[in-house]
């Protein structure tokens, strides 16, 4: 029988269902302005026949749809439907042909554990509204999709409560966070009370996250096979997407917890009709083999990204028709670091590969004939929704550019491949010298090596992470920037900067001969200096981080001698040192400062923002402005809606993160009322692995500073910003400033502590504009 639900067997057909999905009826979703339409189109184009509607403690979700819905079908018996309108509702016509929609909420339970209950479509929302006030959830917080709700009532009460209801009983993510599972092992209770959690009669099945992978005991789908003592009744083990967007994102750039889209785990039942009694029946009964849980790998996750996810500049997606071009996309990922080439049709529909060992032999021979130097490829046929795919990984062995026999360079751009400019090609020149082997000096005599301080000999990149030979004088290992810890950390990380351009090594370095002072800080109470050699030729050949004063021979004292007078920087300690008892300290703001602010215009070309806010109503609107040709006079437009702006406009409002800094991306209270920090580092774009207890952030590092103030910033005071159209800074420092983004959602993102000697584009035209460089 087929994967998709086009199988058959005694009158019934595999269907494909996902009953864990999420609206922006939920006060978490994690994209607020996506709509019913939207959703409905992403589950029909991953081939989903049922979903479920499961908003946090609320069924309001399904409640709008339903009401858009009738809005629409009452316009067009009035004969007053407009032809948008009228376009609207014959769509929602004709997925809900398609696609069996049911109503649901996912309740939060006593101690935190979350339950689904899902309803027949023709239940009235009043009736599963009574439930949920059953369950405790307050009235006024009925249409909230609040997360946290307290004094609700227990799981197994829950449980028989929705299923008195009528409704389907299904413990969601069971061995993930907040799962019934996790929750009796996180709560130490009884292996009895485990078995109440997971066997109750009123339960229909157990949802599983890592359903192939987790295999511990309790949180493995076959310790549930109705063979395992004390738990021998057999339960239904499914999966769901838990999706708080419409796609997957990749790793770091969403919560960790909230990252899959629609369809992204789904399950497939045998069943007469997808209907909802269809679906009661089969839980109801012993026919396991009525339900079946594909398994999806990392790679083909990775082909769901390139398909309907942002664009990606280490992946690129090609039809086997361009073959003639596709040694120029192997240049190019080879020019950014090494990625990905997969080879199919493209659009909605993947063709897949006729010829692969054909289509492999004669990419070799291209890239062997057209490219130099040669980056080495891996092949490899993977399989995708019933067709073969070519993946081909790009691994770049050596330093670039890698040039085309054309004499082109190519690079990825916005996830597409593109000719590299000027300013590009440059930027790879400087990595290959921060990448080079070092230069012999032209003397022959040793190199006066500091006695303190790390030095990065080598950096090689395997399966995907850099990998550094760090030498501090004792020993030489190879570490990644994961694992490395204190001034490796460091060092790593200013290495990282050099390599990949983000500073210019050379403008900043005060020469005496071929020795150089980098930077001078102060640390606790030592200063420490980050020091660099160069050969004959005047290209760099070492770097030291962190030498002492003691580990500095004659030659090193005089260049340090020489700049005496220089001014310190304070290091904050998010990376320190490894010595013990080192009380490092962080440049705070002068504290009880009164209130700022201003806010100018910021522009591009013709066009301008001054301001991003809210009305009443919480709706995001933008006050822009417009020169005249001649430049000599200036129109505005308050007050315009979202809807309204074209992509020119949205590409002023939109700017990058800045490269530096922390952002402290959610702040969650958990069910102890304790507060817990999300952080992102900017300087590598990496989310936090789990939330943060403040009590658990070291004392005076740049975390520990993002967290304090986050909690006084949030909600923003505007009255403390000076904005420069919808960016802005605050409590400028002499080395850092805290920066502030609203973007076009009208969401605020502050970056903490972001340095200033590393910032460019808009947020150091930003500070230039009020004088602050």
């Amino acid at each position: 029988m087929s994967q998709n639900g086009n199988g058959t067997a005694g009158g019934m057909r595999w269907f494909r269902a996902d009953l864990h999905i999420h609206t922006p009826a939920s006060e978490d979703y994690a994209e607020p302005d996506i709509t019913f339409l939207d959703i409905l189109q992403e589950a029909e184009r991953r081939g989903l026949d049922i979903i479920a509607f499961t908003d946090h403690n609320t069924v309001h979700g399904y409640e709008l749809m339903r009401q858009e819905i009738e809005f629409l079908q009452t316009l067009e018996r009035q004969q007053r439907i407009t032809q948008e309108e009228q376009s609207r509702l014959n769509e929602y016509r004709r997925l809900l042909a398609r696609i069996s929609v049911l109503p649901g909420f996912e309740f939060t339970s006593h101690y935190g554990a979350h339950i689904l209950g899902i309803f027949a479509p023709d239940r009235p929302i009043s009736l599963i509204e009574a439930t949920l006030l059953q369950l405790g959830v307050p009235p006024d917080l009925l249409k909230k999709g609040a997360c946290s709700i307290a004094d609700t009532r227990h799981v197994t009460d829950a449980y028989e409560i929705i299923h008195r209801a009528g409704g389907i009983v299904i413990a969601p993510h069971a061995n993930g966070p907040n799962g019934v599972i996790t929750e009796t092992l996180r709560m130490g209770t009884s292996g009895q009370a485990r078995v109440a959690a997971t066997q109750h009669p009123a339960l229909h099945a157990l949802e599983f996250i890592n359903f192939y992978t987790d295999h511990e005991k309790f949180t493995s789908p076959t310790f549930y096979n109705g063979k395992t003592e004390h738990y021998e009744r057999r339960m239904f083990c499914i999966q769901g997407s838990d999706a708080h967007r419409l796609r997957r994102v990749n790793a770091g750039e969403g919560n960790g917890w909230h990252r899959h889209g629609i369809g992204d785990r789904y399950v497939e039942f045998l069943l007469p009709s997808p209907t909802f009694a269809a679906l009661k029946e089969l839980f109801a009964s012993h026919d396991f083999d009525r339900v079946r849980v594909p398994k999806r790998d990392q790679k083909q996750w990775e082909i769901d990204t390139l398909r309907f996810g942002a664009h990606n500049d280490r992946q690129a997606l090609r039809p086997e028709s361009a073959i003639d071009t596709l040694w120029q996309d192997v240049a190019a990922l080879a020019n950014v670091g090494g990625g990905t080439l997969i080879i199919s049709g493209t659009g909605a529909e993947l063709t897949g590969v006729e010829h692969p060992e054909q289509l492999s032999e004669t990419l070799r021979r291209s890239v062997q004939e057209r490219l130099t130097p040669h980056p080495y490829l891996t092949f490899e046929l993977i399989g995708y929704e019933g067709r073969d795919l070519l993946r081909v990984e790009v691994r770049a062995t050596e330093s670039p550019p890698y040039v085309g026999s054309n004499g082109v360079i190519y690079t990825r751009q916005g996830g597409e491949t593109v000719i590299a400019d000027r300013t590009e090609i440059i930027q790879l020149c400087r990595r290959a010298l921060a990448e080079g082997a070092a230069t012999p000096l032209d003397n022959g005599q040793d190199l006066d090596l500091p006695r303190s301080g790390v030095e990065i000999v080598e950096a090689q990149k395997r399966a995907g992470v850099w990998l550094y030979e760090v030498r501090d004088l004792r020993t030489t290992s190879g570490v990644t920037r994961d694992h490395a810890q204190g001034l490796w950390a460091y060092a790593i990380s200013r290495y990282e900067d050099v390599r990949e351009g983000r500073i210019d090594l050379q403008s900043q370095v005060k020469w005496k001969g071929r020795l150089g002072l980098w930077r001078a800080y102060r640390q606790g109470n030592r200063t420490k200096y980050d020091l660099v050699h160069r050969d004959a030729n005047g290209v760099i050949d070492h770097i030291f981080f962190g030498v002492s004063d003691w580990g500095l021979s004659p030659s090193w004292q005089a260049l340090i001698g020489d700049r005496a007078s220089d001014t310190l920087e304070h290091e904050p300690r998010s990376f320190g040192d490894d010595a013990p008892g080192d009380p490092d300290v962080f440049e705070e703001p002068v504290n009880g400062a009164a209130p700022w602010g201003d806010r100018r215009p910021r522009w591009r070309g013709r066009g301008g923002v001054w301001r991003i806010g809210r009305d009443a109503q919480g709706k995001v609107y933008f006050d822009l402005i417009m020169r005249s040709k001649e430049g000599n006079e200036v129109k505005e437009y308050p007050g315009v809606p979202r809807e309204k702006l074209t992509e020119a406009w949205m590409n002023l409002i939109r700017v990058p993160r800045p490269r530096t800094g922390i952002e402290v991306v959610e702040i969650i209270v958990d069910e102890f009322g304790e507060r817990r920090f999300v952080f992102r580092n900017l300087r590598t774009g990496e989310l936090s692995n789990a939330p943060w207890r403040l009590q658990d952030i070291e004392e005076g590092t740049v975390r520990q500073y993002a967290a304090r103030m986050a909690l006084q910033d949030m909600p923003l005071d505007e009255s403390r910003v000076r904005w420069w159209g919808n960016l802005g800074y605050m409590r400028p420092m002499r080395k850092q400033v805290d920066l502030v983004y609203r973007d076009e959602n009208g969401i605020d993102h502050i970056y903490y502590a972001a340095r200033r000697d590393e910032l460019s584009g808009e947020w150091r035209e930003l500070l230039d504009e009020y004088g602050e460089l």
